[in-house]
């Protein structure tokens, strides 16, 4: 900006304007103002291992055709260019990166006439690591004790992970687990009946974000159980029901009808209701023909129960 102060002089002999010319150094801001500028505006935050991410840009006062370069931050701190492209009508370029494996910094940059490199602000893309929960088996006799493994990549030198049972609403911790090599494994013990949630996590390093995978298992109680159906078809149950060849149900001397129980019986599982009162006999479940035959269950023996 050129500002004008008139001042009046006075001397002996006459009188005069003296003309002060005030000149801001305002010459590089006018410049830096006016150079194009690239902007990110837009990229992902997070995103699973090997998925893709994307960085969108634009130059702000640039022209169209104008090419931007996408870099990115090494684990040495020193900068790379992965990509470039030229600006579209709009002096905007879309990025797209493929099968990421590892969090990283990413900024564009673009280079002007002169050879001048302007530069965005750095945005960060988060990596998942790719983390699987599983189970040796998924329904198993209380007791027992069950095979908790799984595999955290990508592999790397002295990671852990964390997992976990849910107890009453709440989560708590069975094993932490070495997971460096990219495998994880311990045994689990089963307690409480029914349907157990299991977690695994990981709480995230410099080369991914945390992560977590969760898996169930059911628990039943061993019982003896017998199986009940013929001579007996057309006639009512206890609950009220007329038993039929393909009833599906169950007897017990206390539950009440409408319980859903849950069998177990040679890998196989099925849930259906109490129908009846019984057995009359040493055993705790009297099973009917078409549950047993669903089960392979037959004659006398042991079965998992949980409701």
């Amino acid at each position: 900006m050129l500002r004008i102060r008139l001042e009046r002089v006075r001397g002996t002999t006459a009188t005069a304007l003296a003309v002060v010319l005030m000149v801001a150094p305002l010459g590089a801001a006018l410049a830096a103002t006016a150079a194009p500028r690239p902007v990110i505006s837009w990229a992902h935050r997070t995103v699973g291992f090997h998925r893709a991410a994307t960085v969108a840009g634009r130059i702000e006062r640039g022209t169209p055709g104008q090419w931007l370069r996408l870099e990115r931050r090494m684990s040495d701190g020193a900068w790379r260019q992965i990509a470039s492209l030229p600006t579209d009508e709009d002096n905007r370029a879309r990025f797209k990166l493929h099968r990421l494996r590892k969090s990283a910094s990413y900024r564009l940059v673009y280079a002007d006439d002169a050879g001048h490199e302007h530069r965005s602000d750095v945005t960060r893309i988060g990596v998942r690591p790719r983390l699987r929960l599983h189970t040796s088996r998924r329904n198993v006799m209380n007791g027992r004790r069950v095979r908790v493994y799984g595999s955290l990549w990508p592999k790397h030198g002295g990671r852990r992970v964390a997992v976990a049972q849910r107890v009453a609403g709440e989560w708590r911790r069975v094993a932490y687990l070495r997971a460096g090599d990219g495998r994880f494994s311990t045994f689990f013990r089963s307690g409480r009946l029914g349907t157990r949630a299991l977690r695994v996590r990981f709480s995230g390093d410099g080369m991914n974000d945390r992560s977590s995978d969760r898996t169930e298992i059911s628990i039943f109680r061993p019982d003896l159980a017998t199986w009940y159906g013929p001579g007996l078809y057309g006639n009512r149950t206890a609950c009220g029901q007329r038993l039929g060849y393909g009833t599906l149900g169950v007897a017990h001397r206390s539950l009440p009808c409408g319980t859903d129980v849950s069998i177990l019986y040679g890998g196989r599982t099925i849930t259906v209701p109490v129908i009846d009162r019984g057995p009359y006999s040493s055993a705790n479940w009297d099973l009917t023909e078409e549950t047993a035959d669903r089960l392979g269950f037959s004659g006398r023996g042991t079965i998992g129960t949980h409701r």
